[in-house]
């Protein structure tokens, strides 16, 4: 008897390890050839607190340039603004190098945390594992809102308080919604070279690519520059023929197709 009970109390603890098990196995995933879910706060990915020379875009080449003069409504750091920060520099009795490093940036008259803050934003993990599929594509749309009304700025993907150019934007709603896309980053977004991110996110295998008409609220729509068959935008769709998306000259929602951009390259699917 006594025998007989053992077996049955094994049993009973196997059988409760099995459930335990099973439950944690319903944790939502992406397949693995696919971006991982993070659980996780994403951190930065790239050098926070970059110097800025010839090419480089972004919040801290906006600021710079709004306060010397050299901003013509596109933000990349041009020889006239070299020139502009090499005089700065020689008033100020520094380095004459025309490289905007933290001494250089402290002296235009911003604050000297910005100079790292503006780099690290990451947004912060807006679902958890356990919470499922929605919740994570959700996280991501509302994390997108609340840069909704902002200005486009090249290059730029920080805090809710800028703007974002069209692939900044959706970097930050990736993370809300526990992708990191690395290599592609919000801090390398900044750097020469890296202004289209847009075509980086369309060319990685790590998403799930669907068909147009399989489109769903949270999958990414691509689009081609007209006549040619080169991205050039990407936007979060919401469903219904809408989407969130910075396009010049702020982020707004808007229809999928409009007279600015029609030309859907693709759908890629970050939550599967």
């Amino acid at each position: 008897m006594k025998l007989k009970k053992s077996i049955l109390l094994l049993l009973s603890i196997c059988c409760f390890s099995l459930v335990g098990f099973k439950a944690n196995a319903k944790d939502y995933q992406n397949p693995k050839k696919y971006y991982q879910i993070q659980n996780e706060q994403i951190k930065p990915y790239g050098k926070v607190g970059y110097n800025l020379d010839v090419g480089y875009e972004g919040i801290k080449t906006y600021k710079v340039m709004r306060r010397l003069g050299t901003y013509g409504g596109y933000n990349k750091y041009n020889y006239a603004t070299k020139y502009a920060v090499k005089n700065f520099q020689r008033k100020h009795h520094l380095k004459a190098n025309g490289i905007v490093d933290e001494k250089t940036w402290v002296k235009l008259g911003f604050p000297k945390s910005e100079w790292t803050s503006i780099d690290n934003y990451v947004a912060p993990l807006g679902a958890k594992s356990n919470q499922g599929r929605k919740a994570h594509i959700e996280a991501a749309i509302k994390q997108a809102y609340k840069y909704l009304g902002n200005p486009y700025i090249y290059g730029a993907s920080s805090s809710p308080k800028y703007g974002t150019d069209c692939s900044g934007l959706v970097m930050q709603a990736l993370y809300a919604g526990g992708i990191d896309p690395k290599p592609i980053s919000s801090i390398h977004h900044a750097y020469p070279g890296n202004e289209w991110n847009s075509r980086n996110l369309f060319a990685s295998h790590k998403f799930k690519h669907v068909a147009y008409k399989n489109r769903k609220r949270g999958d990414l729509i691509f689009y081609y520059q007209p006549g040619t068959h080169t991205i050039w935008h990407v936007a979060l769709y919401l469903g219904r023929n809408r989407v969130i998306e910075s396009w010049p000259p702020r982020i707004m929602v808007a229809a999928i197709r409009n007279g600015q951009r029609s030309d859907v390259a693709g759908v890629a699917r970050p939550w599967n």
